[in-house]
């Protein structure tokens, strides 16, 4: 199943001279880029520095660097839950350039809030600092899809996904590795404090050079009962057939890298008996492989949206995921005897363990795969979506990853708490994409009516 690019005024008409000078560095991208770039690595920066204190300076117990932690996480994600509705409403109605100021605007002043949490270690204000980020975070979320399809022609519509999607990972890895590296730091929460002020203040600069845009539904009317309209929007989205399939796509790629990042760290110290290192290193293949996909995907197919292979990279996923958890269980015998012994694998001990090596390659190899998966569905989504409904349709599709991704942390906890192992629950999650393979599969053999 392919998408034929509609006759839509929304899409731009090719730029010759933005051609020329290359599309990354193009006036109607690069700033757009640097803008959505800043603000993921921003969250992570500040998010990555909160936990850090957490655990090492604000909690007294296990239990409660638990139940901190945990309660820091739902507080970020749950404005996505309240105010997308609202967002994708605001950014079809007014025009997204100058909802991008002011969004950018208000993300100085909350990380001057969070400056000062860092500083004084007070946790009220951490908190409230981080669920202000979330609700920024969850206002720009609309905007960040919605508006590529505007500053951006026919052509370039998928590599524009492809570098947002890519550069996501990265910016999340980049921000929680600088995050949790510098705040340990002599000093380290005055240096974290100027980071993210700083780091915001450069997102509102980068968003003063963002193309303008026209609004495109200005006699929409703005429901602000946030739980009526966000059942409305759903309800309208799932309308527009196509697009409501790649949000569920989508959602469900949310729902399995939730659990992977997640579960990394627990995964390398209890399955494969590693240390800090060999996290990092997982991490930071998996991100690169997200980029490296998204990449790739746009390098090979151009412009030409291509969901037939799909089922198939499902697939993969689901081999190159059992067979991480094989491996894995192939070295339980000898991993027991590291533990009791008190000690953990270093990644230069760990290159060289075989056959639990592997694992890094398969989740490398899954990332990949997963970087592929997800660009040509933001652009399904996009190209199958009217323009003035377009931010509505990214605020369903954030609203449904976001629930998701609190599915997972749910049967996750479940599975701990039923006494399941980590591997086991693994593998029940591949079992489960298979299903999702198979459903991909089904659809593309419906003709759909838009």
């Amino acid at each position: 199943m392919s998408t034929k690019i509609p006759n839509s005024p929304s899409l731009k008409a090719a730029d010759p001279a933005d051609s020329d000078r290359g599309f990354f560095f193009s006036r109607s991208f690069f700033a757009l880029f640097w803008v959505q770039f800043l603000g993921a690595f921003n969250d992570n920066l500040f998010k990555n520095a909160m936990v850090m204190l957490i655990a090492f300076q604000l909690s007294r117990s296990g239990e409660e660097t638990g139940l901190y932690i945990t309660l820091a996480a739902g507080l970020f994600i749950l404005p996505f839950f309240l105010f997308s509705s609202l967002a994708g409403q605001l950014a079809d109605h007014f025009p997204k350039t100058v909802l991008i100021r002011k969004i950018k605007l208000a993300e100085i002043l909350i990380m001057f809030s969070g400056a000062i949490g860092l500083l004084s270690l007070q946790m009220e204000w951490l908190y409230a600092s981080l669920f202000l980020m979330g609700v920024q975070s969850a206002f720009f979320g609309p905007i960040k899809y919605s508006i590529l399809p505007e500053v951006l022609c026919e052509q370039q519509l998928q590599r524009g996904n492809s570098w947002f999607s890519g550069s996501t990972f990265i910016a999340i890895l980049l921000g929680t590795l600088v995050g949790g590296l510098v705040v340990s730091l002599e000093n380290g929460t005055q240096w974290m404090a100027l980071a993210v002020v700083l780091t915001a203040f450069l997102g509102y600069l980068a968003s003063l050079k963002v193309p303008h845009t026209m609004s495109q539904s200005q006699a929409l009317r703005i429901d602000r009962n946030i739980f009526r309209s966000t059942v409305q929007m759903i309800r309208c989205g799932r309308s527009y057939k196509q697009a409501f399939f790649a949000v569920l796509a989508i959602s469900w790629f949310w729902f399995i890298g939730a659990v992977l990042l997640s579960q990394i760290p627990a995964f390398v110290k209890y399955t494969l008996v590693a240390d800090e290192s060999v996290v990092v290193a997982f991490l930071t293949l998996f991100s690169v492989g997200i980029a490296l996909g998204a990449g790739l995907v746009a390098k090979l197919f151009g412009s030409k949206v291509e969901l037939s292979l799909h089922p198939l990279m499902l697939l993969l996923m689901t081999l190159l995921l059992l067979l991480s958890v094989w491996v894995a269980d192939r070295f339980a015998q000898d991993a027991l005897h590291i533990m009791q012994a008190g000690s953990l694998i270093g990644l230069s001990e760990f290159i060289g363990q075989w056959p639990q090596n592997l694992s890094l390659l398969f989740l490398f190899a899954l990332a990949v795969i997963g970087g592929a998966y997800i660009v040509p569905l933001y652009t399904h989504l996009q190209l199958q979506t009217p323009a003035e409904s377009r931010a509505r349709m990214v605020a369903v599709n954030n609203i449904l990853n976001a629930l998701l991704m609190a599915v997972s942390s749910l049967l996750i906890m479940l599975g701990y708490l039923f006494d399941l192992s980590l591997p086991t629950m693994l593998v029940v999650m591949a079992i489960m994409n298979l299903f999702v393979a198979a459903g991909f599969y089904r659809y593309q053999g419906k003709p759909t009516v838009e």
